[in-house]
């Protein structure tokens, strides 16, 4: 919470100031780093755009505890990131309409349902890293349920198991054309493609030296 001064106007020191800052510059390099990847495209200098802005596109960060978190529940730590990229764009601040919060969009009754079967405490509102072991051990419980299936693992993580079972129990049902949600099949396929760039960019461990 912002402190108030005599005036009842919230106070901003030199600190806020500069973050704020810091955000509005990072924010105008993704811009700049997307027209400069439009025109690389466009005027076919080269295929791909340079890995600089290929990995401002991209950003990693908390790779030491995404790769923890990953090797514990057996995942690979470039899918991890790609979901949280797809979720956040790694803003451990971010809130969606739903009240999912964090670096992986955790729900309150996603929370619930981790604490009770996981016994992970801590606030992930504000923690990061309880936000992201929370995170971690949703998408491997979802992965166990769906056989390693990524798109039906993904899907109920988009739009909930309750959804997806109910897609499942129709024995013409076929995960890769048939999602009836065009949010949820966006969301999978973002993932899908955001892993492939991760894996470019950091490697499949993410240690890939920048």
């Amino acid at each position: 919470m912002k402190k108030k001064g005599a005036a009842g106007r919230p106070k901003r020191g030199r600190y806020g100031r500069s973050r704020a800052r810091r955000r509005r510059l990072a924010g105008l390099l993704l811009v700049v780093a997307a027209l400069l990847a439009g025109a690389y495209g466009l005027y076919g200098v080269i295929s791909e755009p340079p890995a600089a802005i290929q990995r401002a596109l991209y950003p990693l960060r908390y790779e030491e505890a995404i790769r923890r978190e990953a090797r514990e529940r057996g995942l690979e730590p470039a899918f991890v990131a790609a979901v949280i990229y797809a979720e956040s764009r790694f803003q451990q601040e971010a809130v969606s309409h739903k009240g999912a919060h964090g670096l992986m969009q955790i729900t309150p009754p996603t929370a619930s349902f981790i604490r009770h079967h996981s016994g992970i405490t801590g606030d992930y509102r504000k923690d990061p890293i309880v936000n992201l072991r929370m995170g971690v051990w949703y998408r491997a419980d979802l992965e166990e349920r769906y056989l390693g299936d990524e798109r039906l693992m993904l899907a109920a993580y988009n739009s909930g198991v309750g959804s997806v079972d109910g897609w499942l129990s129709d024995e013409d049902f076929d995960i890769r054309r048939d999602i009836p949600f065009a949010e949820t099949k966006e969301y999978v396929d973002t993932v899908l493609e955001a892993r492939s760039r991760y894996e470019e960019l950091y490697g499949r461990d993410l240690n890939r030296n920048a």
